[in-house]
């Protein structure tokens, strides 16, 4: 029995051995099979980013073969910021949910990967810009929301740094570019402070919103402001990968053709193609083939727009929403046009329609009426392919309408004003006697409630003192405030306010607006010399300090615009 029990523990020993020998061996074969397909991503990670993420399939096979948790992990977040590099972004979007859910699970070691970008709120950050790529808005700005969150509850000093220029992304998505502008200044001030994170990844990052910054500058016409964001003093400092020299070759070349300087585009254009080939050949027909094509457009080369254009739709297509092309079937339908060929120019016009259409429903922050207005001249232009006379009348018809429209309104508002300006005559013969109160304006909410507090005594004091100063013109000038004229008629400002408000009905200011305002309208009318200064040399001969609020009160009163005053009595002399 002894004999057979030490059997037994001796077999159990050897298999256990064995069983540990295999295991040995089978981590030892995974390591230098792993070694052998990273040695391959190494290898193409630079010259052909799309066969080294095939290679990087391989290696996700393999981590899960052997229940690498760590590995799958950093594989997935591999793959998914590199299909998106070859703008897979729907694969990129799988494997960065899948990351998502696996890294809610992870506990163990979880601090070894923690700081390596493999965290929740990068992992949302790249999903928001896939959704945004792929032209499903709502999801990016949901996803970058909890971005925010995120950010501000663990005090993560990088992202809330570089969320307002992901952000400021989508803004510049729906045509918002002042909004775009500020959020971009403002990471890439910011991310000069960050201390949280490698510096690569700064520098990386400010690369890319120095580029989104040249972008923004061209779409404002700022030309100038957009070349120098990308001066080499400037670069220097910033990320020199080849990639974001592509990019920025590439930029240059846009700018260029906005400065129609076509030749200097075309060269740079040209240079930052032959890079994307170099990288990605597959991917590389739709790096640059918009304003490549436009170029060729500009210096008369419509055929070899034309071919470029249809191959970077043709690469670009299958990868983004349809919407995300919608320029580009209108430049197409211009170009074929262009070249006599209608029918081609009416089916590239028809997909700008329909995809314009899609792209205003994603896009809820850009007004209904600018859409309208460009769906409504992309429908004349395309009414004038076919029948450019019927266009021509009814162009002509709504300018003759607006014009008629506006005729009738100005003639409208001048028999208003003249009636205004008739009765404000008529009443210099019914005020003979007191002609500096044809204004008389009663407030309805007055600044002290009438009491008792001030005696008969002192109310005569104060209003004839004011009669006084009435006499002496002091409201004409500019330091004429309550506390002045109450110094001046011996009294203090609440008594002066309440006599005022009592006596007169109206504040102190309506009191003295008044009064300049009825100088004014008779001084106008009565001297000719007066009426030939400017609005603002009127407005501070009489107290005010400025024309708008000359303006404003003698508006107010009359109804009428001074100028229009002038220039009515001018016509009477």
């Amino acid at each position: 029995m002894k004999i057979v029990f030490k059997i037994s523990i001796l077999l159990i020993c050897l298999s256990s051995f064995s069983t540990t020998i295999s295991y040995a061996q089978d981590l030892k074969d995974y390591k230098k099979e792993y070694e052998t397909l990273q040695d391959s991503v190494s290898k193409y990670t630079n010259s052909n980013k799309r066969l080294a993420v095939d290679f990087e399939k391989e290696l996700l096979q393999l981590a899960e073969k052997n229940n690498d948790t760590t590995g799958i992990i950093k594989l997935l977040h591999r793959l998914g910021s590199n299909s998106q590099v070859i703008a897979e972004f729907e694969q990129s979007i799988g494997y960065f949910q899948k990351e998502l859910k696996l890294i809610s699970k992870y506990n163990i070691n979880r601090d070894s990967i923690k700081f390596k970008g493999f965290t929740e709120i990068e992992i949302l950050a790249q999903l928001g810009q896939n959704y945004k790529l792929l032209g499903q808005y709502d999801k990016a700005f949901k996803t970058y929301d909890k971005c925010l969150i995120i950010a501000e509850r663990d005090h993560l000093e990088f992202y809330k740094a570089v969320m307002p220029a992901i952000i400021a992304d989508l803004h510049f998505t729906v045509g918002d570019y002042k909004e775009a502008l500020i959020k971009n200044k403002k990471s890439f001030s910011a991310l000069t402070k960050v201390t949280d994170i490698d510096k690569n990844i700064i520098v990386h990052n400010r690369s890319s919103i120095a580029l989104n910054l040249s972008e923004i500058y061209l779409k404002l016409n700022e030309k100038d402001s957009a070349i120098w964001i990308l001066n080499d003093d400037v670069l220097d400092q910033l990320d020199s990968v080849s990639r974001f020299k592509m990019r920025v070759i590439a930029q240059r070349g846009k700018i260029y053709l906005k400065k129609e300087e076509f030749q200097k585009a075309l060269l740079n254009l040209k240079e930052a193609e032959k890079m994307a080939y170099k990288y990605d050949s597959v991917l590389a027909p739709a790096v640059v083939y918009y304003d490549l094509a436009e170029t060729y457009f500009k210096i008369n080369e419509k055929e070899k727009a034309i071919h470029t254009l249809e191959e970077g739709i043709a690469v670009a297509k299958p990868r983004v929403k349809e919407t995300s092309l919608t320029e580009d079937y209108k430049l197409l339908a211009k170009i074929y046009k262009e070249t006599g060929n209608l029918e081609k120019s009416n089916e590239y016009y028809e997909k700008y329609i329909l995809n314009q259409t899609a792209l205003e429903k994603s896009k809820d922050t850009i007004s209904t009426s600018f859409h309208t207005q460009k769906l409504s001249n992309l429908e004349k232009e395309k009414i004038s392919q076919n029948n450019k006379f019927y266009l021509f009348m009814s162009i002509g018809l709504v300018l003759v309408l607006i014009l008629i429209a506006y005729i009738l309104y100005l003639i409208k508002e001048k028999k208003k004003n003249t009636e205004k300006f008739n009765v404000l005559l008529s009443k210099f013969n019914q005020e003979e006697k007191s002609t500096l109160e044809i204004i008389d304006t009663k407030d309805k909410v007055l600044e002290e409630k009438v009491s008792a507090e001030v005696n008969e005594e002192t109310t005569y004091l104060i209003l004839a003192g004011l009669q006084t100063l009435k006499e002496q013109e002091y409201f004409l000038r500019q330091d004429c405030n309550s506390y002045n004229v109450a110094k001046k008629i011996k009294t203090n400002t609440t008594y002066l306010s309440k006599v005022i408000n009592s006596h007169f009905e109206k504040n102190f200011n309506t009191y003295i607006n008044d009064l300049r305002i009825n100088y004014a309208i008779l001084r106008l009318k009565n001297d000719s010399r007066f009426r030939s200064f400017s609005v603002q040399s009127i407005a501070e001969e009489i107290g005010y300090k400025s024309a708008d609020s000359f303006s404003k009160y003698f508006k107010l009163s009359t109804g009428l615009n001074p100028s229009f005053y002038i220039k009515q009595l001018n016509s009477l002399s």
